[in-house]
């Protein structure tokens, strides 16, 4: 067995501003043109290497060193969990799948169906072909108009009783030609306008039917290992809602986002499980305030003089970035133009690649999934949510599920009114770090 790094490597692992979360291998980010003896000491310790491409933006390379790289644990893990829960912070759950047996199987079904699914029949032609003898019998009540045509491929409206319907549909993660990564989501109401809804009946009902069609979803939502922890943290039951089926396909991925809504965080969204079940996918998560954190960083380094080439493309003139000066000025500007669709106008620096991705690896920001390994993402409010983004990192399509996490027992009445206008998200410096 290799031993540990002495040398650079070691300072960024050990670095008293690196995320070091429990249970997660460390990643590191390399160029081929670094120092032959940095790459032979990462070379002699890595678990594998990953090269990061999304939408056709190269995001540079990553490698994934064994576990025994990972620094020490400097508190118990349970007392780390339960402060990453509320601070935030991604919490990796790896492994999460591997007492049961049925799940392997059934993501080979699901990935199956990446290339019908992207047909428009392809949707209707999924549903037919999983009839159930449980209940609750689900009547198909006809296609449902496409709230989003650039990408959404088809909608579909189920009920149970009239006027008791979900909907499911299926689409493109964007609109980039050569970006073939599907998603299939449940949920009910009006798309959008209603996407925090706290009408638990509702939720119920999407919860039922991602159980019938997805039978995966079933495992997972009884496994243990994430029902225990979840209630300790919400201090109550659970249950799942909202769930999206994710092929996540080569060069494909999500852009940097959260999944909070501006609501009371009683009774409302407090988090994200996502379960990767076949394929690997490479996340970049962190909470907002630790976003914040490195995007202000990143803005130093330019102020130093350094990435000029980041700073000419990004902000070519004195306005623009006299304008982002004054943003990252003030702390609590960033977290909230971080929390826009897009990241706001702060969009283009979170997205830069591979500077800015590089950056979050380095700072212990970045998890592999592999097939049974789960992520929480946390959600404490829209400034203290968790950002993240997805990249493809199998050589084919892979194929997870998401699922929002609510309170089976809201303090609230379930029966409050929605928002109108829920705000949703879309995707000095702290040592001497390797320039890129």
């Amino acid at each position: 067995m290799a031993t540990e790094f002495q040398g650079p490597q070691r300072e960024l692992l050990d670095a008293p501003d690196r995320d070091h979360p429990p249970g997660a291998r460390p990643v590191l980010a390399y160029r081929e043109e670094d120092e032959p003896e940095y790459l032979a000491g990462l070379d002699a310790r890595a678990r594998q290497k990953i090269q990061l491409q999304r939408r056709g933006t190269w995001h540079g390379e990553l490698v994934e060193l064994r576990a025994d790289q990972a620094p020490a644990l400097s508190r118990p893990r349970e007392a780390l969990l339960d402060e990453r829960w509320h601070r935030a912070r991604p919490i990796l759950l790896p492994g999460l799948l591997e007492h049961d047996t049925a799940w392997p199987g059934q993501a080979q079904e699901r990935l199956a169906l990446f290339d019908s699914l992207q047909r428009p029949e392809g949707l209707a032609e999924f549903i037919s072909n999983r009839p159930t003898e449980d209940p609750p019998h689900w009547r198909p009540t006809g296609s449902l108009p496409l709230h989003d045509p650039s990408r959404d491929i088809a909608c579909l409206g189920l009920e149970t009783n009239p006027g008791n319907g979900v909907w499911v549909k299926s689409g493109h993660l964007s609109t980039f030609d050569k970006d073939r990564s599907l998603r299939v989501r449940f949920s009910a109401g009006r798309e959008g306008s209603n996407d925090a809804n706290r009408d638990l009946r509702s939720h119920r009902q999407v919860q039922s039917l991602a159980q019938q069609l997805l039978p995966e979803v079933r495992t997972i939502e009884s496994t243990p290992a994430l029902i225990e922890p979840l209630e300790n943290w919400i201090d109550g039951p659970v249950f799942f809602t909202q769930h999206i089926g994710y092929w996540n396909a080569p060069g494909g991925g999500a852009l940097m986002h959260h999944d909070a809504f501006r609501e009371p965080l009683e009774g409302g969204q407090r988090g994200v499980v996502y379960v990767q079940l076949a394929g690997r996918t490479a996340w970049m998560a962190l909470s907002i305030e630790d976003l914040s954190r490195r995007v202000i960083e990143f803005v130093e380094y330019m102020q130093e003089g350094e990435l000029a080439w980041v700073r000419e493309e990004l902000f070519p003139d004195l306005e623009t970035f006299q304008w982002l000066e004054r943003m990252v000025a003030r702390f609590g500007r960033v977290r909230k133009e971080l929390g826009k669709p897009g990241c706001g106008r702060l969009g283009p620096l979170v997205g830069r690649g591979p500077e800015f991705t590089s950056l979050l690896a380095d700072a212990g920001h970045t998890y592999i999934l592999e097939p049974g390994d789960g992520i929480v993402l946390p959600n404490q409010g829209l400034e203290c949510t968790c950002m993240h983004s997805v990249f493809c990192a199998s050589p084919g399509p892979t194929y997870g599920v998401s699922m929002a996490v609510r309170e089976a027992q809201p303090a609230v009445s379930a029966q409050e009114p929605a928002p109108s206008k829920p705000a949703r998200g879309h995707s000095g410096p702290r040592r001497k770090r390797r320039r890129r």
